[in-house]
């Protein structure tokens, strides 16, 4: 068997795809969640900001999963987090 570097790299940069997706997809999350907060604010119909509270909880969820599996791909990032969380 030899050793052939190219599969190798193809392989990092793969997941280093897949990481930088996630990020983004959080980064994505986590603003719409401050933009449904701050819409909640200035609703003045109860029926629409119950609507929208609905919404954002569920991007919240989203931003949770999204961590969940950072932590999961990326060891270093998921060593940093634990750290801040202690």
């Amino acid at each position: 068997m030899t050793f052939n570097p190219f599969e190798q790299e193809e392989e990092e940069i793969e997941g280093s795809m897949d990481l930088e997706m996630i990020r983004d997809d959080l980064a994505a999350e986590l603003k719409s969640i401050n933009e449904y907060e701050a819409q909640v604010e200035m609703l003045d119909s109860e029926e629409a900001a119950d609507a929208i509270e609905q919404i954002l909880e569920g991007k919240k969820v989203h931003a949770a999963k999204l961590i969940k599996l950072l932590k999961l791909l990326d060891p270093v990032q998921a060593e940093k987090l634990n750290n801040e969380l202690r």
